[in-house]
């Protein structure tokens, strides 16, 4: 990786546009001149930052999306190995994720050209991202970080959710450990605006969610440090939990494989400002088939019946346009 952070540095010097992907492992991290990216392997929408050119009025087949979750008694038995650490003190806040298999006649391509999201990303033969969420964002020496942690059906008021001790809870903490983990590259470091609500659109109809936006002040010349500084702040607290490193392990253990790309971070740096997203809402491509990722955080207080239920709701797709669904539940 010190290679690595050396390159970072070396281009945020000289201002040297560039797109990072980091997995969650951080075992495969792949940095890449913006110049270099060829949109015929590698596509990108960061809010109005973009390399794809390609209409998106292409045309998909009507939709079939039929998941294959994993089992209750699959999940309930990583929940509880959860518990333990939660119960033993090793970890105040653990994100449990699993994939669940699709089948579907779209292609990673056709799902990246007919979804919407804050953040949108395409890598040929690999994986598709619509993430919703911020990791971090950097503008002159400022640098910002909104961790979402919070959801509930939009049937329900979001009152609700502002309400609920547990989700309040897993909020607070997630908000401490991203203002540590921001205190550790910037001063003065603060929450900015705590707990506000976004709404999601699904297919399935809308979700609430919350988010907390936080602020700190880097040095003036942190271009020349843009290396350290992404890096330091491996992998995003929010998709892994609190204390980080024991809660990183609980993580290993309870799901049994890895995560890849899934929960890692998407950064593009346009030479002066840094934008970057947690790659979340993700659809990879595996020797087994189309594979979507999904989860939440659990605390002392989750109920796993919910939780599961959640990492169900999960598993959709964020339609640019109103496109015909064929949706059949396993």
């Amino acid at each position: 990786m010190s290679g690595l952070r050396r390159q970072l540095n070396q281009w945020g010097s000289t201002r040297e546009p560039f797109l990072l992907l980091a997995d969650f492992e951080l075992q495969q991290l792949r940095a890449i001149r913006l110049a270099d990216i060829d949109p015929a392997e590698l596509r990108f929408q960061f809010h109005q930052r973009s390399n794809d050119f390609i209409s998106t009025e292409s045309s998909a087949p009507q939709l079939m999306w039929n998941p294959t979750f994993v089992s209750p008694e699959r999940y309930l038995k990583a929940f509880q190995r959860v518990q333990e650490g939660l119960k033993r003190g090793d970890s105040f806040l653990t994100n449990l994720t699993f994939p669940t298999p699709v089948d579907t006649n779209w292609s990673l391509e056709d799902i990246y050209q007919q979804t919407q999201a804050r953040y949108k990303l395409w890598w040929k033969d690999h994986f598709t991202v619509f993430s919703p969420e911020i990791f971090v964002q950097i503008k002159d020496n400022r640098i910002f970080s909104y961790p979402m942690k919070g959801t509930l059906p939009a049937y329900l008021k979001g009152e609700q959710l502002l309400a609920d001790p547990k989700e309040s809870a897993e909020h607070a903490t997630i908000v401490d450990l991203i203002r540590n983990d921001l205190s550790q590259v910037a001063n003065k470091v603060r929450v900015e605006d705590y707990r506000y609500l976004e709404h999601l659109s699904t297919p399935r109809g809308g979700l609430w969610q919350t988010s907390t936006r936080i602020g700190g002040t880097l040095p003036v010349d942190f271009h020349h440090q843009l290396g350290d500084v992404l890096l330091r702040l491996l992998p995003a607290g929010s998709i892994s939990g609190a204390p980080k490193v024991e809660t990183v392990k609980i993580i290993q253990e309870a799901e049994g494989q890895e995560r890849g790309f899934y929960t890692g971070i998407a950064a593009l740096w346009d030479g002066y400002e840094l934008d970057s997203c947690v790659l979340i809402r993700f659809v990879e491509k595996h020797k087994e088939g189309m594979r979507y990722w999904s989860g939440g955080g659990i605390t002392a207080y989750s109920n796993w019946e919910e939780e599961y239920q959640e990492l169900k709701e999960k598993v959709y797709l964020p339609l640019r346009t109103a496109v015909k669904v064929d949706l059949s539940l396993s």
